[in-house]
């Protein structure tokens, strides 16, 4: 598929990502900066040129700028090549008219269990 032709499911992707960022309650700025894009009000270039937002986005930039550089070339097109082909199939998928799948939400670390084994549990200690 050319570029032309893999628009439509970028556009879907980049909405999908929109939306999980402006439910996203654990940054409020980037969920603001999410509802911004997706209303029309600010463009991903003022995103870029601003510096309202170099708080939350700058440690993911740095970390995909860790990620690049530590990579080889084989697993740079091994992860440009499953992204095409995730394009081809956003692409299809919107020009079938086929409904957005709710995006799945990034993997978290579990949070470790609190050793509650020296806690008192009189009053005082709550």
């Amino acid at each position: 598929m050319t570029e032309t032709e893999l628009q439509p499911g970028l556009d879907r992707r980049q909405r999908q990502l929109l939306q999980q960022l402006a439910a996203n309650d654990k940054s409020p700025a980037l969920a603001e900066m999410a509802k911004e894009l997706l209303a029309g009000r600010m463009k991903p270039a003022d995103v870029l040129t601003s510096r309202a937002y170099d708080e939350v986005l700058g440690p993911g930039a740095e970390a995909f700028t860790s990620w690049y550089a530590t990579t080889s070339e084989e697993e740079k097109e091994a992860a440009a090549e499953h992204g095409r082909a995730e394009l081809v199939q956003l692409a299809s998928d919107e020009l079938a008219g086929v409904p957005d799948r709710p995006a799945e939400p990034a993997a978290r670390a579990p949070e470790p269990e609190e050793d509650l084994s020296e806690r008192t549990w009189s009053g005082d200690s709550w």
